[in-house]
């Protein structure tokens, strides 16, 4: 009987640490950005680290470029995250990849002696 409610109480906090995740995933933190704050995404002075991807379901999702570990092409693209995670997207490989690229440019100014 113990080991019931030792159980029932370790599934609440499975069960919350999963709809954690989820808004996390999501984006839908109690956090609320002012509406004239640019996006964490933006380049006007936000985070450029991101890009933009649309899941199969249409929902648009943004993963932080330094976090990608592999990315496979199946029917769909496969993006496969350091932490295990991966996600399927609509969007091509190539059009990942441009967007990678466009980063690793923005990180290199010529000039700067490196």
């Amino acid at each position: 009987m113990i080991w019931r409610r030792r159980r029932s109480a370790d599934q609440k906090i499975m069960d919350r640490a999963r709809e954690a995740w989820k808004a996390r995933i999501r984006m839908e933190g109690d956090h609320t950005p002012s509406p004239d704050a640019p996006p964490a995404w933006s380049t006007e002075g936000g985070r450029r680290d991101m890009i933009k991807v649309t899941r199969l379901s249409g929902e648009v999702l943004y993963l932080n470029i330094l976090q990608i570990e592999s990315m496979e092409c199946i029917p769909e693209t496969k993006i496969k995250m350091m932490n295990g995670y991966y996600y399927l997207v609509k969007d091509a490989a190539d059009s990942v990849m441009e967007q990678l690229r466009a980063f690793y440019r923005s990180c290199i100014t010529p000039g700067s002696g490196i």
